[in-house]
């Protein structure tokens, strides 16, 4: 069980959120799933959506550009633990299509009996994997409502999600939807719901999603200069995290991104935790990204991805 408890620790759970009763949910694995581009903006995201990795954070940004775009990204977190996500944009005439695929794996987790003796040696009986799997079908419009509101982007997804753990399986539906007002040519306001959808049940034992609602403001401080602010709130837990990144590009052509995401316990962690720093690079509709997340103690980690423009 060290495994799983590594892995929850490190998807972005403070310590309040699961050091109380409050705040049990499944597959948090939903709470990382963001491009490498949005973790090294420490999450701060969802007004800032201009490509395919909006479908994780939020559906609307894919109204906020007009191009296809393919993308994968891959990081290995602590534990063995390994995630990815593939992302996909789309257009037709007005309206933007979205596709995402989120997944992640632990494996070689021991097995071990329940009574075991209080001392000495604890048999183990093998091994068992853990898997998670979510498949996202997005929909945005620019302008969804001119006649209310001019400048408003809407947008919601479909999500299927499954969770195994040796041979046990869990599934669970969940939409998402959010918006993105265009307020000038400098600032977008967003706010986006996550995860509102069925419980997941494992034997016995049924969890919510992680339902979360997001609302952050970017300001276009130049053609280069991107900050953005976030604030999230994950409603079973009762907790809110707020989160600040900012992207600086150069000739167009790389981009340095940092974040920072508070709320984390770094008096256990470290105080580094919350921290993160990444690039990107792009030359004629290609391009890679980067991200690194340091976790004191416990290591730190990387997360990769590429991604094109056609």
């Amino acid at each position: 069980m060290k495994k799983i408890f590594m892995l929850y620790l490190l998807l972005a759970l403070p310590a309040e959120a699961y050091a109380s009763g409050a705040g049990t949910t499944a597959a948090p694995f939903l709470k990382a799933a963001m491009s490498p581009r949005a973790v090294a903006l420490g999450g701060a995201f969802s007004a800032l959506a201009d490509d395919s990795g909006a479908v994780f954070v939020n559906p609307a940004g894919l109204a906020l550009f007009d191009r296809r775009e393919a993308a994968l990204d891959f990081s290995t977190y602590l534990q063995d633990a390994k995630m990815g996500n593939l992302s996909y944009a789309g257009m037709m005439g007005l309206h933007r299509f979205g596709l995402g695929v989120t997944f992640m794996t632990v494996g070689g987790i021991a097995k071990t009996l329940n009574d075991t003796p209080s001392s000495g040696a604890v048999p183990e009986l093998g091994t068992f994997d853990a898997s998670d799997m979510a498949v996202t079908l997005a929909y945005a419009k620019k302008e969804f409502a001119p006649e209310l509101m001019p400048r408003l982007d809407g947008g919601f997804s479909l999500k299927f999600i499954r969770s195994a753990i040796d041979t046990k399986t869990a599934f669970a539906v969940a939409v998402d939807a959010g918006v993105i007002y265009r307020t000038t040519e400098k600032i977008n306001l967003s706010m986006a719901l996550q995860n509102l959808g069925t419980k997941m049940k494992f034997v016995e034992e049924s969890d919510p999603l992680p339902l979360n609602l997001r609302a952050g403001a970017l300001y276009k401080a130049s053609e280069k200069l991107n900050v953005a602010v976030e604030i999230n709130e994950y409603l079973q837990d009762n907790k809110i995290y707020p989160s600040l990144g900012a992207e600086y590009w150069f000739r167009n052509a790389l981009a340095l991104r940092g974040g920072y995401k508070f709320g984390y316990d770094t008096a256990n962690l470290g105080s580094e935790v919350g921290l993160s720093l990444g690039f990107g690079i792009k030359v004629q509709g290609l391009g890679v990204d980067y991200a690194f997340l340091p976790f004191g103690d416990l290591g730190s980690i990387h997360r990769f991805g590429v991604w094109m423009q056609f």
